[in-house]
């Protein structure tokens, strides 16, 4: 038994020190990493829900510490993920506190707003009615259920999947998702919001069930696993915006930008979710619809602004002085004379003259 343990350890470390170094080798392996580390994960995730348990992103950051750890990068992935999950975890546990710090809940405004979309019917009521039969799940009721907790399992994956292959990518999606994230605890702070169940339960609107406490209590799903997460508590008035729509669009539009082929299969991700949460009573149309101005001006702010600045940098100062201090010091004073300037001339001699007549290397590239 110790011999076969031993064996199937070391076969491990080969297969997994082969996949880190085809994500360094070039692209032509990467399919093979990607596909490997989202069937980890999905198992992960597969697992934690068969065991009756809820996944939490403290939990899946340690089931990708331990894929780290076998791919040789265990040292490389605390000191890049240490931050940007104490970072989620911080955010969550303010999540809890944000709506006890304004009195006032907002109840009907999300309705009001889902009636005028659509002729005076909420969506949640009308697709209840239509779909959901209390004594009998159907398979749409655990693609809703399980679809609830994936915006914190597929972000995670994504970014680790971008972490093995570019730090540079994976450090800009830590930003636009942080940016995200804290711009909604903002949200919720300065306009607390309720819940299609919360207005339900306050008789604001026609009786509808939290379909994903039946889903979980008809499968008796708790918490054995219980780490930081589990202390948290959930903020019950963070309906506006729907984070639970933002990060899918999030996702859709960086994977758009970084593979457009995947682009109109990746498109599935949001829709599905936003389905689900809306059939299942924890948000408004009004919520997801919000939440995905959220998730693209997170997209916008990270992955196009920076991008569109320089360019335009580049367009107003021409492309031999964009993206140097000195240049953007001295432009003022550039309209004060008639001839040209120091920026506009170099001697043959300086130290700027091998690249002319190419881009300096600031601006090569991103």
């Amino acid at each position: 038994m110790a011999l076969w343990s031993a064996t199937l350890t070391q076969t491990l470390r080969r297969s997994t020190r082969r996949l880190g170094e085809g994500a360094t080798r070039g692209p032509a392996r990467w399919p093979w990493l990607t596909l490997v580390q989202l069937a980890y994960c999905g198992a992960i995730a597969g697992w934690l829900l068969y065991a009756g348990n809820w996944p939490t992103p403290d939990q899946i950051g340690i089931a990708l510490f331990v894929f780290a750890v076998l791919m040789g990068r265990g040292l490389a992935f605390l000191r890049d993920w240490s931050p940007f999950i104490l970072l989620i975890l911080s955010y969550e546990a303010m999540r809890g506190l944000a709506d006890g710090l304004v009195a006032n809940t907002h109840v009907q405004f999300a309705i009001d707003g889902d009636r005028a979309l659509f002729g005076g019917t909420l969506p949640t009521v009308f697709l209840q009615r239509h779909l959901w039969d209390p004594n009998h799940l159907h398979w749409y009721d655990y693609l809703s259920a399980f679809m609830h907790p994936m915006h914190f399992i597929v972000p995670l994956a994504f970014a680790f999947v971008l972490w093995t292959r570019s730090k540079r990518l994976y450090w800009r999606f830590v930003a636009s998702y942080l940016l995200l994230s804290y711009a909604g605890f903002l949200t919720y702070v300065l306009f607390p919001a309720a819940p299609p169940w919360y207005a339900s339960n306050a008789g604001r609107i026609p009786h509808i069930d939290k379909i994903l406490d039946l889903v979980l209590w008809r499968n008796s799903t708790s918490q054995p696993v219980v780490l930081v997460y589990k202390y948290f508590d959930a903020n019950a008035v963070a309906a506006m915006p729907s984070l639970h729509a933002a990060f899918p669009v999030l996702l859709w539009l960086i994977v758009w930008k970084l593979r457009p082929r995947w682009g109109w299969l990746t498109i599935v991700y949001p829709l599905t979710m936003d389905f689900a949460v809306v059939y299942m009573g924890e948000h408004y149309v009004t919520d997801v619809l919000a939440g995905t101005v959220y998730g693209a001006a997170a997209f916008a702010a990270v992955w196009t602004l920076p991008g569109w600045l320089s360019g335009r940098r580049r367009t107003r100062l021409g492309p031999r002085v964009a993206g140097t201090w000195w240049a953007v010091a001295l432009l003022p004073f550039r309209g004060r004379s008639s001839g040209p300037t120091p920026v506009d001339v170099e001697p043959e001699g300086s130290p700027s003259a091998p690249w002319r007549g190419r881009e300096p290397p600031s601006v090569r590239g991103e």
